[in-house]
């Protein structure tokens, strides 16, 4: 069932935001089984009837569609992330003819373009870092904290961990010539039975460039899992650690871009702050669809009817699910629009908002963790800043 949202008028659509990051599903199987999965454990059942990988034709109509739909809208740069399941499972002979494929066909289409590639790490050898830097591909790998945690979650089909092999990884990447070119970061799914300060101690531990966290995929029908602390706890103490110890070369991506935006600078990520998307999943059959994290909120949800071998991009941006995600804070509810803070949580996640009821008329399930750390981040800045600063802003009638 699609959301309930109006479609766009004509004058509407001229004003969406053009599509400019694809999220390419070149291989629809992992060899992982982790539990919060939102592809293949959550409520969405549709990867049961995809190919596992995408075919050539598929591959060449996609590129086809991506540089037609640059030179429309003057896309001055595209972003390509190969995903999954587990984009490594394609082997390297046929991930090299991917990339290969698609960057020519861009290339002779006049259309800059950067590559990455999301993994969780258990394949990664050698061979696979000396691939990636060959087509300056971008790594980021997936790590859910400790081992005795991680290792709850984040298994194999025979319920095996996959900590070792994930550090392994990293290891691999840090050692390497090549590698610390291309690993880009390390993701974290938010587990608040977990002591802020092991995780701390995790990062400190890898001594990774760059790290980011996801909360959960919960709606206000499946609540997020309860745990040792608030989400909203749980990251601040998490932020407070990173902010004392005040290391710029040591990135925590979504603190970062809350930073940002308390500053006011203008944010494009789909989590926070409330900007357009321009970003589309292709699914290994050529389906055009929404992203995947609205998997958690009900089968078939993405399903936008629309596929690379017979649509333009442009007809994805007509669909009402993409519409209401290139809305950005239009498309609040009522609370979010009267909250002060509407501009930097931008009422959080899309899918964490759904209910069957009001489908996404809602804040977000998350909405007093995000407060929370939202208002702690900006008073430990106020904090941070000279009080003379503070004084003078007053005096001229702003209010910190």
């Amino acid at each position: 069932m699609a959301p309930t949202v109006r479609l766009p008028t004509a004058t509407e659509q001229s004003h969406a935001v053009p599509i400019s990051t694809y999220v390419v599903k070149v291989v629809s199987r992992c060899n992982l089984n982790c539990s919060y999965c939102y592809m293949y454990n959550l409520a969405d059942r549709t990867y049961m009837s995809q190919p596992a990988v995408m075919r050539e034709d598929v591959t060449a109509a996609l590129s086809k569609r991506v540089v037609a739909h640059a030179a429309r809208h003057d896309i001055p740069s595209v972003h390509v992330i190969l995903h999954g399941g587990e984009p490594l499972l394609l082997g390297k002979r046929r991930f090299r003819a991917w990339v290969e494929q698609v960057r020519g066909a861009l290339e002779e289409g006049g259309v800059p373009s950067h590559f990455s590639v999301q993994s969780n790490g258990v394949l990664i050898d050698d061979g696979w870092i000396d691939l990636l830097a060959d087509l300056s591909v971008n790594v980021g790998l997936s790590i859910d904290g400790p081992k005795r945690f991680h290792d709850r979650h984040r298994v194999d089909h025979q319920g095996g961990g996959s900590f070792d092999d994930v550090v392994a990884a990293i290891r691999r990447l840090q050692a390497h010539p090549r590698g610390p070119r291309i690993f880009a970061n390390v993701l974290a799914v938010i587990n608040t039975d977990i002591p802020p300060r092991e995780m701390f101690a995790l990062w400190q531990f890898l001594d990774v460039p760059g790290m980011d966290l996801l909360l959960p995929h919960a709606t206000h029908e499946n609540r997020p899992p309860t745990g040792a602390m608030s989400y909203g706890d749980w990251m601040v103490e998490l932020f407070d650690l990173w902010f004392e110890q005040n290391r710029p070369d040591r990135r925590v991506r979504f603190f970062e871009n809350i930073l940002r935006l308390l500053f006011g600078h203008p944010m494009s990520t789909d989590n926070i702050g409330g900007r357009p998307s321009g970003a589309v999943v292709v699914e290994t059959d050529g389906g055009i669809e929404s992203i995947d994290a609205f998997k958690c909120c009900e089968h078939g949800l993405t399903k936008l009817g629309l596929n690379v071998l017979r649509n333009e991009l442009d007809d994805a941006r007509r669909s009402p699910i993409i519409r209401a995600m290139q809305d950005g804070v239009t498309a609040l509810c009522a609370t979010c629009q009267a909250c002060d803070l509407r501009d930097v949580c931008g009422g959080g996640y899309m899918p964490h908002r759904f209910s069957r009821e009001r489908r996404f008329d809602n804040p977000s399930v998350y909405c007093e963790d995000l407060q929370k750390l939202i208002r702690h981040i900006r008073q430990r800045v106020i904090e941070s800043l000279p009080r003379e600063l503070i004084a003078t802003a007053r005096r001229e009638g702003c209010r910190p």
